[in-house]
């Protein structure tokens, strides 16, 4: 591979790069370098994996001779990618902060790693049945890993994220069952109070916007690929006043249930295409 910069807020550069996505690079071999605005460069070498939430801005150099793959996630993508609550519940705190697994971290998985892209860019680019949902999961297997490489950070975090990661499991479990703050801080035997002020410190929101966000993401993944009227699909996720929820949705996302899926048929376009790999 030639030297090569890519810039990820999508401004100039590679015209693949696009604003508000998430992106995922392993470097196989090699070195690279991140530089962004008001930040000290980062530079890491092969074999790494380096994660940047959505917004992710800035500019990535990769040296002459390097190898790895590369992704570029559009957030309904990410949001299907995470939705099993079975494989993603530890990783979703790592959503949201650059995560770099070094030579250390990485070496003895990269052959596991590097199948996993192989496989996600395989999927991302057939468009064969199911490669949506293959690509996914290939996805959500990849952050597991890195999650794993870069030493569970949700473990290593701020005083409070064991009630947080328990409290996110709690809602994985039971979030179609139409439980409120308080019930899930009983179930955790902790208040209301001290769940209110973990979540704060660990994710900057709180105990019912973390559930809201649950809800309004499975309502969503339900609209896009079941063929469910709108009221059943409140029904099974704890709602049980269908107007309550055309107006809980249309608040969280800004448009009707109705709306939304209508908008989704329309734009019939996978994610899963702007995955490519290097060069």
């Amino acid at each position: 591979m030639l030297h090569r910069t890519w810039a990820i807020d999508g401004r100039a550069g590679d015209r693949r790069a696009a604003a508000g996505r998430c992106h995922l690079f392993l470097l196989t071999c090699g070195q690279a370098t991140l530089a962004r605005a008001g930040e000290p460069a980062l530079a890491f070498a092969a074999p790494g994996m380096l994660w940047l939430p959505q917004p992710a801005r800035g500019m990535l150099q990769v040296m002459a001779g390097a190898e790895g793959y590369r992704a570029a996630i559009g957030p309904d993508f990410l949001q299907r990618a995470v939705g099993d609550p079975a494989l993603t519940v530890p990783v979703r705190p790592l959503l949201h902060q650059t995560i770099l697994a070094g030579p250390e971290q990485v070496g003895g998985q990269l052959a596991t790693l590097s199948g996993s892209f192989a496989a996600l860019v395989d999927e991302a680019a057939g468009l064969q049945p199911a490669s949506v949902a293959l690509a996914g999961l290939h996805l959500a297997i990849l952050l597991l890993q890195l999650w794993r490489c870069a030493g569970q950070p949700e473990a290593r975090g701020a005083r409070g994220a064991g009630t947080v990661q328990r409290f996110r499991l709690l809602i994985e479990l039971h979030y179609r069952e139409g439980l409120g703050v308080d019930d899930f801080a009983q179930r955790l035997g902790v208040t209301r109070a001290h769940l209110h002020d973990a979540c704060r410190r660990a994710t900057g929101r709180t105990p019912l916007a973390l559930l809201h966000e649950r809800l309004l993401a499975e309502a969503r993944a339900r609209l896009e690929q079941t063929d469910l009227s709108v009221e059943q699909i409140g029904y099974g996720i704890g709602f049980r006043d269908p107007g309550y929820f055309n107006r809980f949705f249309k608040r969280l996302a800004g448009e009707s249930p109705g709306a939304y899926r209508r908008g989704k048929l329309a734009a019939r376009i996978p994610d899963a295409a702007s995955f490519a790999a290097w060069p």
